[in-house]
C-alpha cells in the first residue's frame, strides 16, 4: 500500500512538472523569442531556457532571471535581468550604473577575458551601455578561442544585460542589437 502511495506521488509529481511548463517564453511571428514576465524581445538562434537564480545583497532577496540559447558549447546567447530593491538602484544615475555593471563584468570574466571597448549605445529606443571582451594572452596560451559581445540596459529597476559569449558567429551582432522591450 506505502508504495503505491508512494508511486502515485511520484507519478503525481512528474505530471504536475510537466503540465506547470511555463508560457512565459514565446516565439513572435518575425521568428524572435520573447518573455512576457521579462518584457523583452530578442533573436535567439533557438528557443531560450529560462532560469531564476535566488540572490541576496545584505537583507535584501532577489532573482536574477536568466535566458540562454546555445549552439554548441562554444556559442552561447544570454539575456539575463535582475530586479533589484528600489532603494539599492535609486541613488545611481545610468551612467554609473552602466560603468559598475560593465566593471563588475569585465571583472567576473578577467580570468580569460579583458575590456576592449564600453561606448554608449541607443537601441530601440532604450539607452544604454555596448561592450565587447576579448580573449587574454593567458586564455590563448591555453588555445582557448573568442570573445564576449554585451549591451547593458536599465528600465526602471531592472537591469538588463545581453550577451554572446563564444567563437565567431554571425547571429552574434544581430543577437544583441535584436533586444529590446516589448510595448
Amino acid at each position: 500500500m506505502t508504495k503505491k502511495i508512494l508511486l502515485i506521488l511520484i507519478t503525481f509529481a512528474f505530471i504536475s512538472c510537466g503540465k506547470n511548463k511555463s508560457d512565459d517564453i514565446y516565439k513572435t511571428k518575425g521568428g524572435e523569442y520573447a518573455s512576457k514576465v521579462g518584457n523583452f524581445v530578442a533573436a535567439f538562434p533557438t528557443e531560450p531556457s529560462h532560469t531564476a537564480i535566488d540572490n541576496q545583497i545584505g537583507l535584501d532577496k532577489f532573482q536574477i532571471h536568466m535566458y540562454r540559447s546555445t549552439l554548441g558549447s562554444q556559442k552561447i546567447f544570454n539575456v539575463e535581468y535582475i530586479d533589484y530593491p528600489e532603494h539599492m538602484i535609486k541613488s545611481m544615475s545610468n551612467g554609473q550604473l552602466y560603468n559598475q555593471g560593465v566593471a563588475n563584468y569585465a571583472n567576473k570574466m578577467a580570468e580569460s577575458f579583458n575590456l576592449q571597448y564600453q561606448k554608449p549605445v541607443e537601441q530601440h529606443e532604450l539607452d544604454g551601455q555596448k561592450f565587447q571582451l576579448e580573449l587574454n594572452e593567458n586564455a590563448k596560451s591555453k588555445g582557448l578561442d573568442g570573445f564576449i559581445l554585451g549591451r547593458l540596459f536599465r528600465q526602471g529597476n531592472r537591469v538588463y544585460t545581453i550577451t554572446y559569449i563564444g567563437i565567431d558567429d554571425e547571429r552574434a551582432g544581430s543577437f544583441v542589437n535584436s533586444f529590446r522591450l516589448l510595448k
